[in-house]
């Protein structure tokens, strides 16, 4: 999704890079004012590739994009990436990506810099979508903000008084790994009962496909007929939305699970918006409408009071536009 340009002349150009569990996206964003347009989109799937060869596909494309801006007379400024784990924003250095196997402290920046000969700077993915949703989505014109990203793992972004919250170490924000149950299963980062164990995106589909496996009833079963492994996110919201009850109840647990731990949130940070993306955000209302249930039942009133819960606008872009844009808002500062 892009925003259309209002007006001509002194466009910003800018790299957003947008590096996830899944798979890594990237392109060329060219900004004019409050609006932005998207160029050269290109992906590939981030288990095709070890580390080192991760990173040279990165420079590979990063390289194509600049040379191409470079073509039609445009300067690219730098690059901005977002990364789903704990980042040294200062030297960006990437501590440890909790899905992404092979990667404890990777001076990414420097390797890049070194290669693409213009500026990197690297952030936490989930800070990139803040900082997208807050200057130019569905948080625009708030002073506080929560962005979450519901995905492979699930991610939080904090924006206080108009600027991103990193917190002392870079850790701010890690809400997939706060414990909703200190005896539940064990998470890849270590710790028993997180979130993300929960809501994440593999973790929704191996229990349904558990429950499936174990008898319980859906249409799911003849659309599948016996394959329960090629169930997806997308069927499963389908269904609910069909109003099948194995489906339903499924993203109503996802709601429970998501708004318990957001109601705590809300009461620490009082937000005005909270603002939610990611691949299983894209349920939509199934899973928006339980998690405004449950924050509302069980946050202190006078935090709810005003409090918007609501989808991300720029849905799967968001990364590419928040690591764009940080480009340029470093160079404002």
């Amino acid at each position: 999704m892009s925003t259309e340009r209002r007006k001509t002349g002194n466009a910003r150009f800018t790299i957003g890079v947008d590096f996830g569990g899944t798979n890594v996206k990237l392109a060329l964003v060219s900004f004019i004012g409050d609006s932005f347009k998207i160029e050269g989109f290109s992906s590939f799937q981030t288990k095709d590739y070890k580390k080192d060869e991760l990173i040279e596909q990165l420079v590979i494309r990063i390289i194509k994009l600049k040379a191409e801006s470079t073509y039609k007379g445009n300067r690219v400024r730098g690059v901005g990436i977002g990364v789903p784990g704990r980042v040294d924003f200062n030297q960006g250095l990437v501590f440890d990506l909790t899905n992404v196997p092979g990667w404890k402290n990777v001076h990414l920046r420097d390797e890049l810099i070194s290669k693409v000969k213009i500026p990197v700077l690297i952030d936490n993915d989930a800070n990139l979508m803040a900082l997208a949703e807050s200057k130019f989505g569905a948080a625009k014109g708030h002073k506080d903000c929560l962005c979450v990203t519901m995905g492979t793992g699930i991610g939080g972004g904090i924006v206080l008084d108009g600027k991103i919250y990193r917190g002392m170490n870079f850790a701010a924000g890690e809400i997939g790994h706060m414990t909703i149950n200190e005896n539940g299963p064990l998470c890849v980062c270590g710790g028993k009962g997180c979130v993300e164990r929960y809501v994440g995106n593999r973790y929704i589909l191996e229990s349904a496909i558990k429950r499936l496996r174990n008898g319980a009833k859906s249409i799911l079963k003849n659309q599948l007929s016996g394959t329960y492994l090629n169930l997806t996110l997308e069927m499963l919201s389908k269904a609910a939305r069909q109003k099948d009850p194995f489906a339903m109840l499924i993203w109503q647990e996802v709601g429970l699970h998501m708004g318990a731990v957001l109601a705590n949130v809300v009461n620490l940070l009082n937000p005005e918006i909270i603002v939610i993306g990611g691949g299983v955000a894209n349920a939509g209302n199934l899973i928006l409408d339980p998690i405004r249930r449950i924050v509302r039942d069980r946050a202190f009133q006078v935090s709810c009071r005003n409090l918007k819960i609501v989808p991300s606008k720029f849905k799967e872009k968001a990364g590419i536009i928040g690591a764009a844009s940080l480009v340029l808002a470093n160079k404002e500062k």
